[in-house]
């Protein structure tokens, strides 16, 4: 493949839907570039239809060398190639994060006019709860949390959403514990309560009656794993309740270490 050389920069466009520029990265890619001299590490682009030139890979090195005036180097490849493979790309790299897939999943919905579509009720969901992305992969798809196959499925396309109405009711009251604690947003925390929202003895007015109290509100300190913050749940469930009537949440695993809920 020939390397091409330009200064040219608006001759290039960015492809919809690839990472956007992080301005902490691009601003270590400046300073890494003012300590040499032009380096022939060619950026990948594609022509599209137009015959405009796409940026695959490279977008970083791109808006660094802009910025400081050195000439691009790119290569054109000679063949198609789609946000899928972009992904692999810059995954091999270095990783996406999280909200870089649903930008980018975003944009391929917006391109089939399909703005309803799981990752945008995702993006929705998410900005509305304000809650870590596995919690809300875990009440909108009601997969066990924190498992490599559910951050498979959402980074690979094939994030499905199976209940959004148990999603909002679940993620309202997880929410509304903000009155009493900052551990709603704690995942580990949000963890064991989801399990014991989804027992069928679990009380939801109940246990907001006991977080009234000033003793259980104390008790919301951090722990180190799911498992005690279970045991704080059921501490503060079963506060000065009479024996007969104290209910116990409990945890089990799948052997592939995944919570059952």
């Amino acid at each position: 493949m020939r390397i091409h050389k330009t200064t040219d920069y608006d001759k290039f466009t960015l492809l919809l839907g690839n990472r956007n520029v992080e301005p902490a990265d691009l601003k270590k890619m400046v300073l890494s570039m003012k300590e040499v001299v032009d380096l022939p590490i060619p950026i990948l682009v594609k022509r599209d239809k137009d015959g405009n030139l796409v940026v695959l890979d490279g977008q970083h090195r791109l808006a660094a060398a802009k910025e400081l005036g050195k000439p691009v180097f790119y290569v054109v490849l000679d063949r198609d190639i789609g946000l899928k493979e972009v992904r692999c790309i810059n995954q091999a790299q270095r990783g996406w994060k999280l909200y870089q897939y649903l930008a980018s999943f975003i944009a391929e919905e917006i391109r089939v006019n399909n703005t309803r579509g799981p990752y945008h009720v995702f993006q929705w969901f998410k900005n509305k709860y304000d809650l870590p992305y596995t919690v809300c992969f875990d009440l909108l798809s009601k997969k066990p949390m924190y498992t490599r196959s559910t951050t498979r499925a959402f980074k690979d396309g094939k994030f499905t959403v199976k209940n959004l109405t148990q999603a909002i009711r679940e993620a309202d009251f997880i929410t509304s514990l903000k009155n009493y604690t900052d551990l709603y947003k704690v995942r580990k925390f949000v963890m064991a309560l989801v399990i014991a929202m989804r027992d069928t003895r679990f009380d939801v007015d109940r246990f907001m009656n006991q977080l009234k109290k000033p003793s259980c509100r104390q008790m919301m300190t951090e722990r180190p794993t799911t498992e005690l913050y279970m045991d704080l749940i059921n501490e503060i469930n079963n506060y000065r309740i009479r024996d007969e009537d104290k209910v116990f949440f409990h945890i089990y695993k799948k052997t592939n270490g995944a919570y059952i809920k």
